[in-house]
């Protein structure tokens, strides 16, 4: 069947997104992404997707990096007969909400390496326990570079898990079997050095930020998952010229301001 998985607009949410789009299409489903507009859906899922995810006769939902406080969005879902897992690692409210089921980092154990997971780790872990039940090598994926992406981007706290894998998979990005990481690496220069944090804190980080934030989120998942070089170098040059513009935009709110 369908899978829509649900993600929002920020490089965390773009990250989880492609990670699990990429992974379940390589292991033969159909996975679509969906991922809301910042200018006209504001943040996270809701009922305009479900409705939307209904048309396409799409019956199971997963977010990333969002959905525990969409309640018209759930119970929407809940309406539809659409089966609902939500992945999210923001606080979570109270509510007696009907879904099918729930990964968060506060539903680990206290002293669990888990607990400081963001959203693109979860959906690593939800992944590896995929590919663990099917036998498949994650490295067949960008899972691992997407995890160091998104985890420093969305400035998760670097203890347990988050400090163990990013220090395991930092060195593997420089060599990414994804071409649009690649290219995204070549355009900023960083392409003869191993990447460190900081790179991605300072460099892809605002980059997938600044097309997730000010243009169409999805052109950054087209390019991410793409794997016609022609298409990536277009959608290349189209993702550098909305971070120009975004560093124009914010030297005029800093002249502003000053």
């Amino acid at each position: 069947e369908k899978v829509a998985i649900c993600g929002d607009y920020d490089a965390d949410g773009i990250t989880s997104t492609v990670l699990l789009v990429e992974l379940l299409s390589k292991l033969g489903a159909e996975a679509v992404p969906y991922i809301p507009s910042r200018q006209d859906d504001g943040y996270g899922l809701n009922i305009k997707m479900i409705n939307d995810i209904h048309i396409n006769d799409i019956k199971l939902v997963i977010t990333v990096d969002n959905g525990i406080s969409a309640f018209d969005a759930i119970k929407r879902s809940y309406e539809l007969d659409i089966d609902l897992i939500i992945t999210d690692h923001h606080k979570i409210p109270e509510s007696n909400l009907k879904f099918y089921a729930l990964i968060h980092p506060e539903k680990s154990p206290n002293d669990s390496p888990y607990k400081f997971l963001a959203g693109v780790g979860i959906a690593y872990m939800l992944a590896t326990n995929i590919c663990d039940k099917l036998n498949y090598n994650i490295d067949k994926t960008t899972a691992k570079e997407l995890f160091c992406i998104g985890t420093v981007a969305d400035m998760a706290p670097l203890v347990g898990a988050n400090r163990k894998w990013l220090k395991d998979f930092l060195p593997a990005i420089k060599n990414s079997k994804n071409i649009a990481i690649r290219a995204i690496i070549k355009k900023l220069e960083i392409d003869h050095k191993d990447i460190s944090s900081d790179d991605i804190g300072y460099k892809i980080a605002p980059l997938i930020n600044a097309v997730g934030r000010i243009g169409d989120p999805n052109q950054i998942i087209e390019l991410l998952i793409n794997s016609s070089v022609e298409s990536i170098n277009k959608l290349t040059k189209d993702c550098f010229a909305i971070h120009k513009e975004r560093k124009i935009i914010t030297k005029i709110i800093e002249k502003e301001a000053l």
